[in-house]
């Protein structure tokens, strides 16, 4: 009898040892997000001015249209002025407005700002329209309500064309002004090394897996990073709250979430962009990733950056989480690796000339692209972005993406600790009581902001009011403002991912709940829905604090002690 306790006793203690050194298993996966031809014209985010609109496409000359009589050919205009695509019927009017036809019946749409359509296409389910000036217009068929917006116009920075007619041909988007030159219409990128992506990190211990995705996208709503979320987990077995989505929040992308309160052409994301580039790239990483694990090896490393410094207290640089946190990837026959990389700092500067117009990851795009081209094997590098609500670059993309390179490099050189132990992941939120104005008070302010004029911050504030009456009249009032909150282990290193725009005060606090472990704390994770600032920025009233809330559309700002209420949060989910 005591031999066969012996011998199950040896035989437990062995299995204990197997599961101790379990390794890892690891997948990465890369998809462009540049936009391309499914969009003529994209809204850039961000940054809300020019108020006339950011659009990242110019007008190309290809000189006069009898010079190219096959396009020439593709120019005419049938004579019942009627274009037929996806089951409807577009018409231009004797008057100059467009009607179309989804069924038997004929809807007018509305007209457009200034003088009446001269011509249209269709890029379902979009209208493009001109009337002679140098604007050219956009209408969503399936949000009529929000009417014709500008697409593109002289902005000081492209040809200056007044647009006569409009045609496609072979899925482009040509112009012909009023001397008969023809323009071609081009989506303005940025170098290679500054181009979009979505990036997956996919990590297996045993029977628990989970994936982080990275994306170069200015921010998102949480019910789209729910559908892609389930997408990926039907498809791949993974349980949703073990997948964790962050946007670098670059201001140089497409707009990807509601901005009601925005002017009209950045109110909604461009459908055929989100539609067709966006979400298949998140969801076809997340599956590559998590379909190609292989054994690998983890290590995480902590550096520090000199790229940003504070832009909300006073002039004062501090305070400022200037941890560059690394966690490396090796494949254990070493033949790749990814580097991910999380720091905060807001990627905002490059707004010089015509890069304001331009697609860019900004600063995150040069570092990966700079730790990629140092590295000594193939390697994948993506950028997590921290908590960077109040942090600013203080150079160019290229310097700042530069310098962090080198950051992570002197991290990648160092004695980094490896990993190991198991995964654990769990996801949250925090309910915290909106404190909506009355219906008078906000009638008020609708009033005093509609009296002076069209001017950026009072159509804003018009826009925020006529939002929160279209609320109370309906009941629609949100209650609560949720903040996600989500925590992945993979042994010794945890990661807290908050959604909102997260300022650095947040970093700091939580990383003190373990101030002897590897903490990092990355913000603008599962939902961008407004700031999440502190007591000193709701005390002070700066940006971040109160007037961030009317361009995000919120009933109302924070409570002083949201910070203290999220920290304690956290540290409740992570017992």
């Amino acid at each position: 009898m005591r031999q066969i306790f012996l011998s199950l006793l040896c035989l437990c203690c062995l299995n204990l040892d197997l599961s101790a050194q379990t390794g890892y298993r690891a997948g990465f996966a890369s998809a462009s997000i540049e936009p391309g031809d499914e969009s003529f014209s994209v809204a850039l985010s961000g940054y809300a001015g020019p108020w006339a609109g950011r659009f990242a496409v110019r007008w190309n000359s290809l000189g006069k249209l009898d010079d190219n009589p096959q396009l020439k050919k593709s120019s005419r205009v049938n004579p019942e002025k009627v274009i037929k695509t996806s089951g409807v019927s577009y018409q231009l009017t004797a008057q100059g407005t467009l009607r179309i036809k989804r069924g038997k019946t004929w809807e007018e749409t509305a007209s457009l700002p200034g003088p009446k359509l001269k011509s249209f296409v269709v890029q379902h389910p979009y209208v493009y329209g001109c009337n002679g000036t140098d604007t050219l217009y956009k209408y969503h068929i399936d949000n009529p309500e929000n009417g014709w917006n500008r697409a593109l116009y002289y902005n000081g920075q492209i040809h200056k064309v007044d647009i006569q007619r409009i045609f496609t041909h072979q899925n482009k988007l040509y112009a012909v002004s009023a001397t008969d030159s023809l323009f071609t219409a081009a989506l303005i990128h940025g170098s290679p090394e500054e181009h979009s992506y979505a990036r997956a990190l996919a990590v297996e211990s045993g029977s628990d897996k989970t994936l982080i995705i990275c994306m170069d996208l200015c921010g998102f709503n949480a019910d789209m990073i729910d559908e892609v979320k389930g997408q990926i987990a039907r498809k791949s077995g993974i349980k949703p709250e073990a997948i964790l989505i962050n946007a670098s929040h670059t201001h140089f992308v497409p707009g990807t979430q509601r901005w009601i309160p925005w002017a009209p052409h950045n109110r909604y994301p461009d459908v055929n962009y989100m539609e067709k580039v966006v979400k298949p790239a998140m969801v076809k990483v997340g599956l590559e990733a998590l379909s190609q694990l292989v054994p690998a090896d983890l290590s995480f490393g902590r550096g520090t950056t000199t790229i940003g410094r504070n832009r909300s207290n006073a002039g004062n640089p501090e305070p400022y989480d200037n941890a560059v946190d690394v966690l490396k990837v090796v494949s254990k026959d070493g033949k790749k690796q990814a580097v991910l990389v999380l720091t905060g700092c807001h990627p905002v500067y490059g707004t010089k000339g015509v890069r304001h117009f331009t697609i860019s990851s900004n600063y995150p795009g040069f570092m990966r692209s700079k730790v990629e081209a140092d590295a000594q094997v193939p390697t994948m590098a993506l950028f997590m972005q921290g908590c960077a609500g109040d942090i600013n670059p203080i150079d160019e993309p290229e310097i700042s993406g530069a310098k962090l390179a080198e950051d992570v490099k002197k991290v990648l050189a160092s004695q980094m600790t490896p990993l190991s132990g198991g995964i654990r992941y769990k996801l949250d939120s925090l309910q915290v009581p909106t404190n909506p104005w009355s219906k008078e008070k906000i009638e008020a302010f609708r009033a005093e902001n509609a009296a002076l004029g069209a001017e950026m911050e009072p159509e804003r504030n018009v826009a925020w009011a006529d939002l929160m009456l279209k609320h109370l009249k309906n009941g629609t009032m949100p209650q609560y403002m949720p903040i996600y909150i989500q925590t992945i282990d993979i042994g010794q290193w945890k990661l807290v991912g908050l959604s909102r725009e997260v300022v650095t005060e947040y970093s700091l606090a939580i990383k003190k709940i373990w101030p002897e472990k590897m903490v990092s704390v990355a913000g603008y994770c599962n939902d961008v829905s407004s700031y999440l600032p502190a007591e000193r920025h709701l005390r002070t009233r700066v940006y971040e604090g109160e007037g961030s809330f009317f361009w995000y559309g919120m009933p109302s700002p924070f409570p002083f002690d949201v910070l203290d209420q999220v920290v304690g949060k956290v540290r409740a989910i992570s017992n």
